[in-house]
């Protein structure tokens, strides 16, 4: 055979061989896409923890915010300026009143949908938009009253250091007041809330010490529970008895967007209604349904659920989160821990008492 001949066969079985087959192609895709399934799951429990991270940190800040008002103003902030009623309408007690005997309408109280969010501003480097708002609320409207939160031209700024970025509908501007559900109105909706106690915003168990004295006025039931930020009175520093590192402050709730009905957890610009106050009644993620004023529909969302519509004898809200298996829980002493979905019941109803007695670890 020839040189030129034996040259045209080898070339010939070289462009043969050039490229992958068909079999050698679909092999490689598949082995691609068990790698990129493999490594999905690691990526994004990766992203969540950065999330969680961050959650974790914004928490800390504000928990850290709240210890430094305690430290300039001799008390923890108020959890809400109006008192958790049994109507939704929020009466709000003159500043330093708690009898409840003398509280004027309130949309002649500048204190009316004020809460704990608009205390902590100065403490999270929101010292413009507090100036802002000190102001509006200090200045008598031209017919007579003070103006109250709600009313607020700039509520829905929004102040990052209250947001879980693992809430998708975070920042939650879009909040519906009922009967008008074409307009933008009442503000900056975040994720965290304050620990009002360890059974019902507005209600009192009969062992307690207050019952007898408050336990059928919803008004000072709230205000004498046994959390830490309270609806309509003050808390110090020093009755937290069982220990400021045993008592939950903060925890986080999920936002529920207002597509059809009105929402209002997380509402810190209309706080009367119980949605920035959470209890450790139920632990978190629980799947029996919040408890609260005003919210329009029922849902049986099990991210969120609801058990109430209009308006609500007893408030009790839960501490959710998009946090795989529980929820992040700032303690007073302002440090923050995962608190598991699965915690046993007493173990938890015992952080969100302050003088309870019990220790929870």
């Amino acid at each position: 055979m020839s040189d030129k001949m034996m040259m045209n066969r080898c070339e010939g079985h070289d462009a043969r061989r050039d490229g992958f087959t068909l079999v050698e192609l679909l092999v490689v895709i598949a082995i691609i896409g068990i790698l990129v399934a493999l490594l999905l799951p690691a990526v994004q429990a990766a992203r969540e923890a950065a999330r969680r991270a961050q959650c974790t940190n914004n928490m800390k800040q504000v928990a850290l915010a709240v210890l430094n008002h305690e430290s300039q103003k001799g008390r923890l902030p108020r959890g809400t300026y109006n008192y958790l009623d049994s109507t939704g309408a929020g009466t709000a007690p003159p500043y330093g009143q708690h009898d409840g005997n003398s509280s004027p309408n309130p949309s002649q109280d500048k204190y009316d949908r004020r809460c704990w969010f608009h205390d902590l501003l100065p403490f999270v480097e929101e010292q413009v938009l507090s100036d802002a708002f000190e102001d509006y609320i200090n200045k008598p409207l031209a017919w007579g009253p003070y103006p109250t939160a709600l009313d607020f031209p700039q509520s829905s700024t929004v102040a990052p250091s209250f947001m879980c970025v693992s809430d998708p509908i975070s920042p939650k501007l879009q909040t519906f007041h009922p009967g008008l559900l074409t307009e933008l109105t009442q503000g900056f909706s975040g994720n965290y809330v304050g620990c009002a106690g360890s059974y019902y915003q507005n209600m009192l168990r009969e062992t307690d010490p207050d019952f007898e004295k408050y336990g059928n006025n919803r008004f000072l039931s709230g205000a004498y529970s046994d959390g830490v930020l309270l609806g309509g009175r003050d808390v110090k520093l020093s009755t937290v008895t069982d220990g400021t590192s045993k008592t939950a402050m903060i925890s986080e709730v999920r936002l529920v967007a207002d597509t059809l009905g009105n929402d209002g957890r997380g509402r810190y610009y209309n706080p009367a209604h119980g949605g920035v106050l959470f209890t450790t009644l139920e632990p978190p993620n629980s799947q029996r349904g919040d408890e609260v004023s005003w919210v329009s529909e029922l849902n049986d969302n099990t991210m969120a659920p609801i058990a109430q519509v209009g308006a609500g004898d007893a408030y009790m809200m839960t501490a959710r989160s998009y946090h795989a298996g529980g929820a992040n829980v700032a303690r007073v002493d302002g440090s923050v821990a995962f608190v598991s979905e699965s915690i046993e019941r007493d173990v938890y109803q015992a952080m969100g008492s302050r003088d309870g007695g019990e220790v929870a670890n």
